[in-house]
């Protein structure tokens, strides 16, 4: 449960922050804390990893199917998923949608110690119409799920490693990797999936990486703003701006960002994870950007959305039609 609970954390902070800012302290106190953060993670030897097994054999990441369920609805077609024969799959209008996991703990052989624990979440997608897209689709999904699952056995590995050295002084609690593939947006045209992937090993607190994946739901092809958008640097200068002027829009002593947001939200938008959100109805474009690139650790991963409506003008026509009857 605690996983599960670290998971929709994650999740749920990532999808809702919007513009939501706290009270920080200073740009030089947060920057300091990092540096100290570092160096301390540095000086602990848990914090270093090792790929030696040490004659540890990989642990078996054995894949079951958990219950999940995501609500999506688009502009022109999809509606809120509707309930299968199997309870871990979800249909949106012609697309299912199946869950599967991942929950174990890894122990030393001698004593029984736990050193490494792990709940990776993935899926993959039924598309009757388009079975070809669906096949590439779950190509990307299955590589999805292949490195979280050797995310997770190297974490074992490497505290193993550190436990027959240090003993549990050493990691200071056991290693973590906590992963979930969730579908943000669903219709009959179009696919964003966003993938968190939660580790920790050892130090203060654990990191997260974000991802997003956004899929034509017919052809199967990755779509980029290069395939959607008539001008793709235009389009990425008018998200920049929007997000600043976010950031501006609260008091400077109540944002929750670096003193230099104007230059990083530009220098670090490569660097970020962007999908297609259904909101309760309201289709927006999402962008994520990563722990530190923007922000403290305490501000989480900031997140901007802005309508999809006010997107429209940037997009050419195949990115019109994907939001339109």
């Amino acid at each position: 449960m605690k996983n599960v609970a670290i998971i929709l954390i994650v999740i749920l902070s990532i999808l809702f922050s919007g513009c939501d800012n706290i009270p920080i302290r200073s740009e030089e106190e947060d920057r300091q804390e990092i540096t100290s953060e570092e160096t301390e993670a540095s000086e602990d030897p848990s914090a270093s990893s090792t790929s030696e097994s040490s004659g540890t054999s990989a642990p078996t990441t054995e894949i079951t199917t958990a219950t999940t369920e995501t609500t999506a609805s688009v502009t022109t077609a999809e509606t809120t998923p509707e309930p299968t024969a199997d309870p871990n799959a979800f249909i949106y209008g012609g697309i299912t949608i199946i869950y599967d996991f991942f929950e174990g703990e890894y122990t030393d052989t001698d004593d029984n110690a736990s050193l490494a624990s792990g709940y990776l979440q993935n899926l993959t997608v039924e598309i009757p119409a388009y079975p070809a897209a669906a096949e590439l689709i779950n190509e990307t999904l299955e590589a999805i799920r292949a490195q979280s699952a050797a995310t997770y056995e190297s974490a074992c590995l490497d505290a193993q490693a550190i436990y027959d050295d240090y003993g549990m002084a050493g990691l200071a609690g056991p290693y973590e990797v906590n992963a979930a593939v969730e579908p943000a947006y669903v219709s009959d045209k179009l696919i964003s999936f966003f993938v968190s992937v939660y580790t920790y090993y050892g130090g203060a607190h654990g990191g997260v990486i974000v991802e997003a994946y956004t899929f034509d739901a017919r052809s199967g092809d990755y779509l980029t703003f290069s395939d959607l958008c008539t001008d793709p640097a235009a389009f990425e200068h008018y998200v920049q701006t929007n997000v600043i002027a976010f950031i501006e829009a609260v008091p400077p002593e109540n944002r929750m960002v670096f003193d230099d947001y104007a230059t990083t939200v530009v220098s670090a938008f490569p660097r970020a994870a962007w999908v297609f959100l259904d909101a309760g109805g309201d289709t927006r474009f999402s962008i994520t950007y990563q722990q530190y690139d923007i922000a403290p650790y305490a501000a989480g991963l900031p997140g901007y959305d802005i309508p999809i409506a006010d997107c429209l003008s940037y997009f050419n026509a195949y990115g019109q039609s994907l939001f339109t009857e």
